[in-house]
């Protein structure tokens, strides 16, 4: 880390001195040198003279590379700085002071660039705000002009379902009752995605409810030929929010998993415990791994916010939801929780499912962001605050001893 670095870097001010000391030195002992050889060999008429060119050569000498070492220490990287500073007032975000040699130029670049990756996530949440406000606007829109047309529109057709009599007839009005139900379901997502809801700070059971969604989707035969491999902290954990909600978010999740396997891969559950400290560190390790297998997950930028917020708690719960599926491009982990985007086929998603996993995942004070799986596919990860429910368990499965207080 850039913070960390600058401590082993000298001080400015440190090397200014020590500069202009060395130089003051050398330039008293040239002076001294210069006298005393010239003081017998020169001519006694033109001695002062000559001391006198050479004490201005001295000192000309001296200024001269005390402007240099000054340039170079001061003056180039505190240009180069106002530069890359003008270019970030100018719009351009993406652009970072780089390192500096200095001790005290390397804490303004540090702070430089965290202001500016705070300028960035602010400005990401910004538009995502306004989508919301849009998105809600709309959604109201829609389940005023359509909802009722709508819901007419498929009650006459299951009374023509019940009275056709020819086959042809039958497969268009159960076609006319297949897109109605989609539409119903398009503007269900855009209530769900754009009604604000405060949440009910009750304890949940992650484990429990993971479970009963397992068995929901399962009865439903969505996961009948996926691999599903569950590895959940014994007891608990809990965190703080509202049970539908969180069901939602995982069935959002689970059904995400399940399209990308084309529900025949692999699909693994995890959830674990662990103190912020650890998330810090980028290191982390399944249950299955031996203790010397360290995988390096280093904190993505959001994730890095998320744990220097007010929001932080020491101890968080980490559920993992991870497929064997082709995967979630670089260019795309970001954009993957807008509304309206989606990267499968026309007629297969209306991009509103992680979208609102998003939302009811930040309503709850937690973050949520997508990964490589080491299964091959998207990982998506969500953290929560640990709630207090979960130290009461005092198992050492969920919260090993070696990190209790």
């Amino acid at each position: 880390m850039p913070r960390a670095r600058s401590t082993t870097l000298p001080s400015l001010r440190t090397e200014l001195l020590a500069t202009f000391a060395i130089l003051a030195l050398a330039a008293l002992m040239f002076a001294v040198a210069s006298v005393v050889l010239l003081y017998d060999a020169a001519d006694p008429a033109r001695g002062a003279l000559y001391i006198c060119l050479l004490i201005a050569a001295d000192v000309a000498v001296v200024v001269a590379f005390g402007a240099y070492k000054l340039r170079q220490l001061v003056l180039h990287p505190l240009r180069s700085a106002a530069a890359t500073a003008e270019e970030i007032a100018d719009g351009d975000l993406h652009v970072r002071i780089a390192d500096q040699g200095s001790r005290e130029l390397q804490q303004l670049a540090v702070s430089v660039n965290r202001m500016t990756e705070r300028l960035l996530h602010e400005q990401a949440q910004l538009v995502r705000a306004e989508k919301l406000a849009s998105v809600g606007r709309l959604a109201a829109g829609i389940a005023h002009e359509i909802g009722n047309p709508l819901g007419a529109l498929n009650g006459y057709a299951h009374l023509l379902q019940k009275t056709a009599s020819d086959p042809s007839a039958r497969e268009a009005v159960s076609g006319v009752e297949r897109e109605t139900a989609r539409i119903d379901r398009i503007v269900r997502g855009l209530l769900d995605y754009a009604r604000p809801r405060r949440p009910i700070p009750t304890p949940i059971d992650i484990n429990d409810t993971l479970r009963r969604v397992v068995d929901l989707l399962s009865a439903q035969g969505l996961l009948r030929r996926v691999s599903l491999v569950m590895e959940l902290a014994n007891e608990g954990p809990f965190v703080h929010g509202e049970q539908h909600e969180m069901e939602q978010v995982f069935v959002n999740l689970l059904l995400n998993a399940a399209d990308a396997v084309d529900h025949s891969g692999t699909i693994a559950i995890r959830t674990a415990c662990m103190p912020s400290e650890m998330l810090e560190a980028g290191s982390q390790r399944r249950s299955g791994d031996s203790r010397f297998t360290l995988v390096p997950h280093p904190p993505a930028p959001r994730v890095q916010h998320w744990l220097g917020s007010e929001r932080r708690s020491s101890w968080v719960v980490k559920i993992v939801v991870a497929d064997s599926g082709p995967g979630v491009a670089a260019e795309h982990t970001e954009r993957i929780f807008d509304p309206f985007f989606t990267t499968k086929e026309p007629g297969k998603g209306t991009g509103l499912g992680l979208a609102i996993v998003a939302r009811v995942v930040e309503n709850l004070d937690g973050i949520v962001w997508v990964d490589r799986a080491r299964e091959g596919g998207a990982a998506f990860h969500l953290m929560f605050p640990l709630a207090e429910a979960s130290f009461a368990l005092d198992d050492p499965m969920v919260i090993p001893r070696e990190w209790r207080a």
